[in-house]
């Protein structure tokens, strides 16, 4: 991990600033009947070992929030633990070896969709490419924790002070948003990037089209 993050992850760590029920963060909050012993260390180890992995970004890409079968168990944006842990073929490369491991309960893994689509147009390479999110902890809808909603615009806003030190850290890198609260917070804080269309709801052909023309030569 880059000394300069080490400010970016106590920010993530210490979790949302102001109200914000209906809310996890997966670095310091478990839950006995979804969450294996030891979840949220685990989810930092996951999280500082993919940060070594991609070393000096070239490319940020900028999702909306953790969603429950990605980030809320694997502690990495656009990454579920199958991704992770799994052994049905679904493991990325770069995590075949220690330290990553799941967190849930579930015997068969969480798998998300839409980070499937984008590791796949990423081929699977993690140096270089940074995941992040606009939100970057779990909110939940009313169906409960195994659940996702759009952060309200006031819980985003109240909390851009982790993205702000995100680019503090990184200077200048190319960034990519994706989602319209990912392009919303990026122009809250007057950073330049191409809007790509989410992976979820159909939107997997022209994400991977878009990524295709963004990404050539930086990773």
């Amino acid at each position: 991990m880059l000394p300069a993050l080490s400010s970016l992850i106590s920010l993530l760590y210490r979790g949302p600033r102001g109200p914000a029920s209906g809310v996890v963060n997966p670095y310091r909050d478990a839950d006995p009947a979804l969450d294996r012993p030891g979840a949220a260390r685990i989810r930092r180890t996951n999280l500082e070992a993919y940060l070594e992995r991609v070393g000096r970004p070239r490319v940020v890409l900028i999702g909306e929030a953790l969603g429950f079968r990605g980030g809320r168990f694997s502690g990495i944006a656009f990454t579920s633990e199958r991704q992770l842990a799994g052994d049905d073929g679904r493991r990325l490369s770069w995590a075949s070896s220690p330290p990553f491991h799941p967190t849930s309960r579930n015997p068969a893994l969480w798998l998300e969709p839409s980070g499937s689509v984008v590791w796949s147009a990423l081929g699977g390479a993690v140096a270089g490419a940074l995941l992040w999110n606009s939100f970057p902890w779990h909110p939940y809808g009313k169906a409960g924790p195994l659940s996702n909603r759009t952060p309200e615009p006031a819980l985003w806003k109240a909390n851009l002070h982790v993205l702000e030190a995100l680019f503090a850290d990184l200077g200048t890198v190319r960034v990519l948003a994706v989602g319209r609260t990912a392009q919303a917070a990026l122009g809250e804080l007057g950073v330049a990037a191409a809007t790509l269309r989410h992976p979820a709801h159909g939107g997997a052909a022209i994400f991977r089209e878009q990524m295709r023309e963004e990404i050539t030569g930086l990773v």
